[in-house]
């Protein structure tokens, strides 16, 4: 389904899009968190690799799309971003517990505010952007009082926050996208994001530690490596449909919200989290941030539909330009 931007959907449609996204971000990151800490499988180039091999057929089998060269050229780019995106996702995941690795991707808000100005030249308001600072000291106070620091996770996830952010943006900017559905979009970027990752498996350590792994005839093994390549087509999926009903930030926000669980659930599954005063505090100041960016967030929709149609008494000029979805016209003096 395509959303122009002078027809956005209801509220409660892109309130949905945001909590398939959340919902399916949750559950793949806990089963490849799972993969890394239970089974001890650290490849994550090939586990990206198989994840993309799963997507592609499904996605043209369901949407059937018309093959074309241009298009292919204009969602290279993506795809390309999609596979450092996936790769430093996975590698943060693998060498952090899961409420640091929660935390520190609150940075890809910064990223995303920085990169909409930049790319898309968005302002945003005084008070989205006290929202998103309290969500950054809040990390930075986890961060620096972290017990189990990990420099390369470390890296790899502000990579992570910076290529997401690039990625989302792109997702709603690429000129190559508008004219394809979203499974149609998911199956482009698969398949050309296939041959990307194929080189990067060649030239990497994995090839020669992937048959020695003991674990192959572990059937809880085989059954959440396969959970992984299945749920990696539901996050990508959830990504494309948030970003294209709502803006980039507003899917970063979502992916944070949904952290104010998993931190909880992640401290207590899998034994990695050094609980320390300090670092518990900085977690919880960095999920007030996100759930007061939330609560700004729907009072301003209420406020803006209230305006758009007449039942609240301020001016109607400042709204008009962000207020597409409900074509309000000015009333004539």
């Amino acid at each position: 389904m395509l959303i122009s931007e002078d027809s956005k959907p209801a509220g409660w449609i892109r309130l949905s899009a945001a909590l398939y996204y959340c919902a399916a971000s949750m559950a793949v990151q806990f089963s490849n968190k799972a993969l890394f800490t239970l089974y001890g499988y650290h490849f994550p180039i090939l586990m990206t690799f198989l994840q993309m091999l799963f997507i592609a057929p499904v996605c043209y089998i369901v949407a059937r799309p018309n093959l074309q060269w241009e298009t292919a050229k204009g969602i290279m780019p993506l795809a390309f971003v999609n596979v450092l995106n996936v790769v430093a996702g996975l590698l943060g995941t693998a060498g952090l517990n899961i409420p640091m690795f929660i935390a520190l991707r609150r940075f890809t808000l910064v990223a995303t505010i920085a990169l909409e100005r930049l790319l898309l030249g968005k302002q945003h308001e005084k008070a989205t952007l006290g929202a998103v600072g309290v969500m950054i000291g809040g990390a930075l106070v986890a961060a620096v009082t972290d017990l189990s620091f990990h420099p390369t996770g470390y890296a790899a996830v502000l990579a992570n926050d910076l290529l997401t952010a690039l990625y989302l943006i792109r997702v709603k900017a690429t000129p190559a996208t508008q004219g394809l559905s979203t499974t149609g979009l998911l199956f482009y970027n698969a398949t050309l994001s296939l041959p990307l990752l194929a080189v990067a498996l060649a030239i990497s350590w994995e090839p020669a530690a992937i048959w020695a792994y003991p674990g192959y005839a572990s059937a809880g093994f085989r059954a959440v490596l396969g959970m992984s390549c299945m749920l990696g087509l539901t996050i990508n999926h959830s990504t494309f449909v948030c970003t294209r009903y709502n803006d980039p930030l507003t899917t970063s926000v979502a992916g944070n919200l949904k952290n104010v669980l998993m931190t909880f659930i992640g401290a207590l599954s899998f034994g990695d989290f050094v609980f320390r005063p300090w670092n518990a505090a900085g977690l919880a100041i960095s999920m007030a941030g996100a759930v007061w960016y939330a609560t700004k967030t729907a009072l301003r929709s209420v406020q803006k539909n209230l305006i758009c149609h007449g039942l609240f008494n301020q001016p109607h000029q400042q709204w008009q330009a962000s207020c597409h979805h409900c074509h309000c016209i000015t009333p004539a003096a």
